[in-house]
């Protein structure tokens, strides 16, 4: 650590020493820096096409905030086909504990957001915590909260990502692009024990290997005025991966009507397809001096097609899909600023599959090998989620009594929500046992399990209101708030007091210390709310069951959960503390974040100990969870750019130390469940030694030290912008479970679940980007993107398939081509 702090301040003296000679353009620095009271990173729309996009998500432009950290899992190199948004995690939290919002109204998915894999379920979708995929390079800024969050901000026990809209500024113009990357350009690392070859897809991981792809994104935006007080913005953009995947073929089974018939299938190779479309637009109305009105559509749509590789008839759509209507009002009173939030969001996740049923031969015509046939898909299924919401804030304008000035702020907001999951058409699964030879023989079904058709719809109503109030004596500020949430479903009034407070040591804002003692509560619980419509139609039926049939003789109805009526919102308590000083031309800063989860939800068996079957597989939820995160970071940047022979830089850098544990490990999701009745869910064995669940490390987003290094440099004579990041994570031990192991705890006889330490060695990658955009060319541009530009094989996960280890690897050498032209 000693010795990265030193090169940081041997750069950045350099810099500035380079800025001091007789030769050079002498820096002179007259603006004041804010008070740091809230820990915020902004990146504005030249800030963003300085930057590599990688697939356009908003994610993709966060790889250097020092609060957030990436999955493991993103970057897999081994799925460089997707476009989907890589999952993250704000100071400990779990990914889908961050608040997403667009123009200050939430975007969230709150049903199962948990579940972002393409792994395959017939009870629930594959779906993610944002509501919308957004195009990053259509939008005009985003900011991430990360600490000493103000009280406006609510839903979260991580973070808030904040991303806003263009708005038309009174001229003319428009922008084009298309950019393009292709696995024949591009460097991939595998284990070296891995076959790495789609035709080793299975069934639960119908995407997991991704040899080929090619990979494509275009778009327009334009603004432009209509009269001289009201314009107009719109864009567009679709971003595609094609991916081939083999499909191994052979024998297999399906249903023609209720007789169970053999046939076979050719091997092909067929290509599974991601598309993700954009539409925005906004009209701005400048109605007076003190008057501003905006009312915006945005449109977010994704569709991925797949298939289960040696399931004939298994093709099946996934579709993500959000919608949008925002009017915002904003007036200049006298005495301060009224800005008013008019909005409706419509959000829907639907699977449909070419065969809306499953049926498998089990054939024991080797006995001694017996070989599964099938064919089917995962089922038709559809969720709808839809929020009506009235926000509004009044800014108070700054008030003097005597030394002390009061900035207040208050406001509250309403929201409607509005949840169905929906099963259109009865989904079976039927099993059968016996000989391929002897198939005109069977007449029914060993095993039948039914999802029954119905939709389950629930609605609840969230209120929440904040206040917070800015004091400002001398060289001391201080910001008390305090957020009220209440809504229907839990039934639970949360109060979440936030008090940050900073001092301006010389009262020049050159040393400036900021502390904070806030609580954040979580987001919706909207999912506990639909879960009872998973199961609750789930029926079996074993022995002589008739085939794609609700008429049996005995249905065995499945009911596996209880305990959602009783679970508190989670909520996490923080304290910050932090330094700022300014020294020359760069600004460093030093924060330290402590935070602690509780009531964390997690589900359990019902009935510990139980030997009744059906009592057995009753899960109960509780708020049992518990995590703690201790993070430090170090940044500085340059308050502005620097020129060196002609050129004109900025430089950024930040060096982060994390700690975070958990009882509950982090990739279990909302609704992981182990079914083991002599199961101690408080303790665990990790490397060989039975210790206290609280005490694993993370199973994700735990790399201990970060150092990232951003440089821009600015070419303007040659129209040339080249940015350069460097990045490496040190070496971890990571707690990793394989095959579902367990151990027994000698001092109960109960079994608890195993973790191996798997170690990783520390990672370095250099990201590249360069823009030419000459004056002669007017407004036409090119670009390259190049990730991991040494092609550095960093291992940063590991999976287990056939009972073998494997590591995953992030991509290796990637290429990205953009031409632009704006007008």
């Amino acid at each position: 650590m000693k010795q990265a702090i030193a090169l940081l301040l041997g750069l950045f003296s350099t810099v500035n020493s380079y800025a001091e000679q007789p030769n050079e353009q002498e820096v002179v620095v007259k603006d004041k820096v804010e008070a740091p009271l809230t820990n915020k990173q902004t990146l504005n729309s030249d800030d963003i096409n300085k930057r590599p996009t990688g697939d356009g998500n908003i994610t993709d432009l966060l790889k250097t905030n020092p609060g957030v950290q990436f999955s493991n899992s993103a970057n897999n190199g081994m799925t460089q086909g997707e476009i989907k948004p890589g999952d993250i995690s704000i100071h400990g939290s779990t990914s889908y504990q961050n608040s997403f919002t667009l123009d200050g109204m939430s975007i969230n998915n709150d049903i199962d957001p948990a579940d972002n894999k393409l792994g395959v379920t017939n009870s629930n979708l594959s779906s993610d915590e944002q509501g919308f995929y957004l195009d990053s390079r259509l939008i005009d800024s985003v900011t991430v909260y990360d600490a000493n969050i103000p009280a406006e901000f609510g839903g979260f026990t991580g973070g808030v990502v904040e991303t806003k809209s263009r708005s038309w500024q009174g001229g003319t113009s428009a922008n084009v692009y298309y950019r393009q990357t292709d696995s024949d350009w591009n460097k991939t690392h595998v284990d070296d024990k891995l076959e790495f070859d789609t035709k080793n897809n299975d069934m639960s991981n119908p995407a997991r290997f991704q040899p080929d792809y090619i990979k494509r994104s275009y778009g327009v935006s334009f603004e432009t005025g209509i009269t001289d007080d009201l314009g107009l913005v719109a864009s567009i953009s679709r971003r595609t991966s094609s991916i081939p995947m083999a499909r191994v073929g052979g024998k297999s089974v399906v249903l023609e009507g209720t007789k169970l018939t053999g046939f076979e299938y050719q091997d092909s190779v067929e290509d599974q397809t991601r598309v993700s479309d954009n539409f925005f637009t906004k009209l701005t109305w400048y109605a007076t001096p003190r008057t501003t009105a905006n009312l915006s559509v945005a449109i977010s749509q994704y569709e991925s097609e797949l298939f289960m590789n040696g399931v004939a008839n298994s093709d099946y759509i996934d579709e993500h899909d959000g919608i949008s209507t925002n009017l915002q009002i904003a007036h200049m009173f006298d005495s301060g600023t009224l800005d008013i939030n008019l909005g409706h969001q419509d959000m829907r996740d639907k699977r449909t599959s070419e065969q809306n049923y499953f049926v498998q031969l089990e054939d024991f015509t080797d006995w001694q090998n017996p070989v599964t046939y099938a064919s089917g898909g995962p089922g038709n299924l559809l969720t709808e989620q839809a929020n009506s919401t009235f926000k509004g804030k009044f800014a108070f304008n700054p008030i003097a009594l005597g030394e002390v000035t009061n900035q207040i702020n208050i406001g509250g907001e309403v929201t409607h929500t509005k949840a169905s999951f929906i099963r259109d058409e009865t989904y079976f699964r039927n099993g059968y046992r016996g000989m391929w030879d002897m198939m005109d023989y069977i007449n029914y079904a060993d095993q039948v399990d039914a999802f029954f058709a119905g939709t389950y719809t629930t609605k609840y109503t969230n209120t929440s209101l904040f206040a917070e109030d800015i004091i400002k004596y001398q060289n001391l500020t201080l910001r008390p708030g305090i957020r009220i949430d209440r809504d229907d479903f839990v039934r639970n009034t949360n109060i979440a007091p936030r008090m940050t407070a900073s001092l301006d040591i010389n009262n020049d804002g050159a040393t400036v210390v900021t502390a904070g003692m806030n609580r954040y509560y979580g987001r919706s619980m909207l999912t506990y709310a639909l879960y009872e419509g998973q199961n609750a139609g789930l029926k079996h039926c074993y022995m002589m069951c008739n085939p794609n049939s609700e008429e049996q003789d005995a249905w065995i109805a499945t009911q596996d959960y209880e305990g959602m009526d009783q679970l508190d919102t989670p909520y996490n308590d923080e304290f910050t503390i932090g330094l700022q000083q300014m020294w020359r031309n760069s600004i460093w800063s030093l924060n330290y974040v402590y935070r602690e989860g509780h009531d964390e939800v997690r589900s359990r068996p019902k009935y510990p100990g139980t030997t009744d079957g059906d009592l057995a597989r009753i899960k109960t939820f509780d708020n049992g969870g518990e995590t703690v995160h201790n993070s430090v970071s170090l940044t500085v940047r340059n308050r502005l750019p620097v020129e060196i022979i002609q050129t004109q830089n900025t430089l950024s850098a930040s060096l982060v130390w994390q700690d975070t544990q958990s009882n509950t490990p982090s990739d279990m999701g909302y609704a992981a469940y182990d079914p083991n009745i002599n199961l101690d869910y408080d303790k665990v064995m990790y490397d060989g030694n039975i210790i206290s669940a609280a005490d694993l490390p993370s199973t994700d987003f735990n790399a201990p030290w970060r150092a990232n290094f951003e440089l821009i440099t600015q070419l303007p004579q040659y129209g040339m912008t080249v940015y350069n990041l460097w990045q490496w994570q040190e070496g971890r031990d990571q707690a990793t479970r394989h095959d579902n192991d367990y151990a027994i705890d000698p001092s109960t006889g109960k079994q608890v679940r195993e973790y191996q330490k798997v170690e990783f060695s520390d990672t370095f990658r250099w990201d590249l980007k360069a823009e030419w955009k000459p004056s002669f060319a007017k407004g036409a541009a090119v670009s390259a993107e190049i990730t991991n530009l040494l092609n550095n094989k960093n291992a940063t996960d590991s999976f287990v398939s056939g009972g073998e280890v494997y590591r995953t690897y992030e991509a290796g050498r990637q290429f990205w081509l953009q031409a632009s032209y704006d007008y």
